[in-house]
């Protein structure tokens, strides 16, 4: 009898428990499927959006392909009335960006530098000329860099304008100034370099015979700043192949 109540009592516990897991199985069934039924509705939502944008993007490319259809027409009408292409007027460009780079230069020169660049600010003046001949110089994209050019010119040509007035100097005493042509042009007044005596003596050839021999009072004539020239260049190499002639002659005369 006793072990019959024991088995009774275990066979119970066996039903209990078994019910009791088949309804935990039922709770996470359930679970799952509320969860299975919350991400369908997530997915078939955001499929929806996506579907939103797909045609959004595709109205959009639509109406971008339109403006761009539109944009060419206009800019090929806008070209036709400034009689240029689009090649024409990225050319234009960049020649205005390297004169106003150019004029920039200019602009922070000293009057000194400025005057050795005389040639090469008028062969601007010139281009800038060119430029202002074509329709593309009334375009909106050029206008205003236009009138920035054309008053920054203004400005340098006028300070190069005074690089053609000539400057004099007139010689001192060697006792009391230590004048010749070198220490002239070692002057900073006149060119703070001595190696460009020559500028001086091609200058005044028509008073100076001699490049040793300058006398006080003469008035010279002082051109402007500025590497030497041609000119400049084969007087100094005469000049000092005739001194080391005169040299090498002297030496052998005193070795004799």
């Amino acid at each position: 009898m006793k072990r019959l109540s024991v088995l009774l009592v275990l066979a119970t516990v066996f039903a209990i428990s078994s019910v009791a897991s088949a309804q935990e199985e039922k709770m996470k069934y359930n679970e799952w499927q509320q969860q299975i039924s919350m991400y369908t509705a997530q997915r078939d939502s955001l499929k929806n959006v996506l579907s939103s944008l797909n045609t959004d993007i595709a109205n959009l490319k639509s109406q971008l392909a339109g403006l761009d259809q539109q944009y060419n027409s206009e800019m090929q009408k806008y070209l036709g009335m400034l009689h240029a292409t689009e090649a024409d007027m990225q050319s234009f460009d960049q020649t205005l960006t390297n004169l106003t780079n150019q004029m920039n230069n200019y602009m922070a020169m000293s009057d000194q530098d400025l005057c050795s660049h005389a040639s090469d600010v008028k062969t601007a003046g010139a281009e800038i000329d060119s430029l202002k001949a074509m329709r593309l110089a009334l375009a909106a994209e050029f206008y205003d860099r236009m009138q920035t050019l054309e008053n920054d010119y203004s400005q340098v040509a006028a300070r190069v304008a005074k690089c053609s007035q000539v400057a004099t100097y007139t010689v001192g005493t060697w006792a009391r100034n230590r004048d010749c042509l070198w220490n002239i042009a070692k002057k900073s007044t006149i060119y703070n370099d001595p190696w460009r005596w020559p500028k001086i003596y091609i200058a005044n050839r028509d008073q100076i015979k001699n490049p040793d021999l300058i006398y006080p009072k003469e008035v010279l004539k002082i051109p402007a700043n500025g590497p030497m020239n041609s000119e400049e260049k084969a007087a100094a190499r005469a000049y000092y192949a005739r001194k080391a002639r005169m040299q090498r002659a002297a030496a052998g005369s005193s070795g004799s």
